[in-house]
């Protein structure tokens, strides 16, 4: 029998290794604002022309290890993610978990975690700068429309499996008047990818004026991709979906596909390629404006490839979740179709996806020497593809330095990805000069500490961060 792996499976996924509009880079994450002020390494992916600058002293910048985290979950309040999102111990009674299905209809929960293992740059104002990192980025974003939900926490005990049956020890729920999946999970959406990209980026001045500076630049990736998986009723009925999964997921199907891979451990699914390509206008010294296209390029799917297909779900089971622990029981959430109809998955030798493709841009001005505010958007291009944001991202804030060995960050964010938020940092520079030395953390939202509705748990760090040598001085090139 074929099993049609209801997208709640596929929540198990999201954290056991997911980025908003600022990446890793800890010490931005707190402004709600990057596109005009990442430079060296972490402005790949945010900015490229931004190479063509530095707001240090040092020619040289190299990270280890900067990381963010961030999970956003409408259905939950903070203490739930924190305490019971990833424990066995809370046991819900039947009235408990119909409130939860209720609470999660037609809820966005989303989680992110981004890393740079590797950032490395050099920055000459006349040759300009140029940039390498290895970063690991996992996205997911799901929305449960009724049935999903209700599936995943009742099982059969939902009245849409009218009749149940004994086989052996199990018990099984099946429906009389079984329904197509896209008429059955209409409203619901989903989609996740895991990357590991390599970048290499470079920038420059292209005018050098007194007073107005114009730079240039553009990013070029490699990607392996160890999961990809993506829902939407808006495609067409006839295909709902795809999934590329590692083995690590150990997530089996019965329909077999010329692209399997073997093995139980992480392995690629894929790979792709990208470019980003940006432009920053600086003037007067105080205001810059900055413009950015990327991820324009695609991946190809060629492991573990199955094509999601429109198929009437029959039976289940499984009695539903206890707990909110979905990342350790929601697998058991499966269905059947019935024996007449085809599979819901079909295997493929491969599949292409364009990247998600996204267009931001940021206006910043430093009013003061302490103090600069900034504004950012992120418009997404391509739409319905794995990793892609479903609409506008805005951001506002600003950043004070209060000593010069401390820099403090707020700002306000919005997104239907991830709520309305207000994000928090602070970064320390134990010591400045022919070598730098700079840590921080932040959160992208504070307001989650002492209100618990619709919470955005998260954090950004980094501690091995690092400056070199120092930067030329070249003079400006006069106008006229």
């Amino acid at each position: 029998m074929n099993k049609i792996y209801i997208f709640i499976v596929m929540l198990i996924m999201a954290l056991q290794a997911t980025a908003q509009t600022e990446l890793s880079a800890f010490n931005l994450t707190g402004s709600a604002y990057s596109t005009t002020t990442a430079t060296d390494y972490q402005c790949l992916g945010i900015n490229p022309a931004n190479l063509g600058w530095n707001k240090g002293g040092n020619s040289m910048s190299l990270g280890l290890m900067e990381s963010a985290f961030s999970v956003y979950a409408q259905p939950l309040t903070g203490h739930q993610v924190v305490h019971d999102l990833f424990s066995n111990s809370l046991s819900l009674s039947m009235q408990e978990r119909n409130l939860a299905a209720q609470n999660f209809n037609d809820k966005r929960f989303s989680a992110n975690i981004s890393m740079t293992w590797l950032g490395f740059a050099y920055q000459d104002d006349k040759v300009g700068g140029f940039a390498f990192a290895i970063r690991e980025g996992i996205n997911w974003s799901s929305v449960l429309n009724n049935y999903g939900a209700r599936f995943l926490f009742l099982g059969y005990h939902d009245p849409y499996f009218d009749s149940l049956a004994i086989h052996g020890k199990d018990t099984v729920g099946y429906s009389k008047h079984p329904q197509k999946a896209s008429v059955l999970y209409k409203g619901t959406s989903q989609n996740f990818l895991w990357t590991r990209e390599y970048n290499l980026g470079y920038g420059r001045v292209i005018v050098n004026k007194e007073h107005v500076k114009w730079y240039g630049g553009i990013n070029l990736k490699y990607m392996t991709v160890y999961a990809g998986t993506q829902y939407s009723n808006s495609n067409s009925v006839d295909q709902l979906g795809f999934s590329a999964l590692s083995p690590l997921f150990n997530v089996k199907y019965s329909t077999p596909t010329p692209s399997q891979l073997s093995g139980s451990g992480l392995a690629k699914v894929g790979w792709g390629w990208g470019i980003d390509l940006g432009t920053t206008i600086q003037l007067y010294d105080k205001v810059r404006i900055g413009l950015a296209l990327n991820d324009i390029g695609q991946v190809m799917y060629n492991g573990n490839v199955y094509e999601a297909r429109d198929t009437r779900v029959w039976k289940i089971s499984t009695s539903g979740l206890e707990n909110y622990n979905i990342f350790s029981q929601g697998q058991l959430i499966t269905a059947d179709n019935p024996p007449n109809d085809s599979s819901f998955w079909k295997g493929l030798k491969n599949k292409s996806y364009s990247l998600p493709m996204n267009f931001r841009g940021g206006v910043s001005y430093r009013i003061v020497k302490q103090l600069e505010v900034g504004t950012d958007f992120l418009i997404p291009v391509t739409k319905h593809v794995p990793g892609a944001y479903e609409s506008l991202v805005f951001g506002l804030g600003g950043k004070y330095d209060p000593a010069d060995w401390v820099e403090l960050s707020l700002g306000v964010t919005s997104s239907v990805n991830f709520g309305t938020n207000m994000p928090f940092g602070v970064t320390f520079y134990p010591f400045k000069g022919t070598t730098t030395w700079e840590i921080g953390v932040a959160t992208r939202d504070i307001i989650t500490v002492v209100n618990g509705k619709n919470p955005n748990v998260s954090m950004a760090f980094g501690f091995l961060r690092f400056g070199f040598g120092e930067k030329h001085d070249y003079s400006v090139k006069k106008s006229g």
